[in-house]
């Protein structure tokens, strides 16, 4: 097995939590999720950071890039799920975290944007997190919000590059819809039209072909 790079300090001048549990985090998800799994939660926490400047919002950075690099630890364990895999992620990412150490509140706040960034409609009263990993994902899976990531855009990707992340992703997200129609999976390859959105965004005409 490939050892763990080191935690980054700074990705694009994007700052990087180095606490304990950030680190235990990232040294986490290198070994339980696949490449193109941890690029995209890098890249979902610098679109966060960034959106959060741009708006003037104050986070949690430990928050944020805990939830963000284990928002999709469930599309790993799909034939062994016993619930949605962002329901599954999330409980299996707040029993992680208090075993390292992390607040119950916090704990409770990672686990509450990892199931909400399925969700429609996600506000602040849900925590500016919960926003944050909601709108980063969507810059990274649909392209939603891609302008707002130009300051940073070329950096983040080339440390983390997108490579067949569409590709990998909607067949995971296909996975689980065979599985299951009751998940918010179902709803956003059904009714909203993923497929579709990942084609039409500029990822897809910025993105070369081929790749793991």
């Amino acid at each position: 097995m490939p050892s763990t790079p080191p935690i980054p300090s700074r990705i694009a001048a994007i700052p990087v939590p180095s606490d304990e549990v950030s680190v235990a985090t990232w040294e986490w998800a290198h070994r339980s999720l696949p490449g193109y799994l941890v690029a995209h939660s890098v890249r979902s926490y610098c679109w966060g950071a960034t959106i959060a400047a741009a708006e003037g919002w104050a986070f949690d950075r430990r928050v944020l890039w805990t939830a963000a690099l284990l928002h999709d630890l469930g599309l790993t364990r799909i034939a062994r799920n016993t619930m949605c895999f962002e329901v599954e992620g999330a409980e299996i990412a707040r029993r992680f975290l208090a075993r390292r150490g992390l607040s119950e509140t916090d704990a409770d706040r990672v686990a509450r944007a990892i199931v909400l960034h399925m969700q429609p409609s996600v506000t602040l009263d849900d925590g500016v997190e919960s926003v944050l990993l909601d709108r980063a994902t969507g810059v990274d899976v649909r392209g939603d919000g891609y302008d707002s990531t130009a300051a940073v855009r070329a950096q983040v990707v080339s440390a983390f590059p997108r490579g067949a992340f569409d590709r990998h992703f909607l067949r995971a997200i296909e996975r689980e819809v065979a599985r299951r129609q009751d998940c918010q999976s179902a709803r956003l390859l059904n009714r909203t039209g993923l497929a579709d959105w990942m084609a039409r965004s500029p990822w897809a005409s910025r993105t070369p072909t081929g790749g793991t």
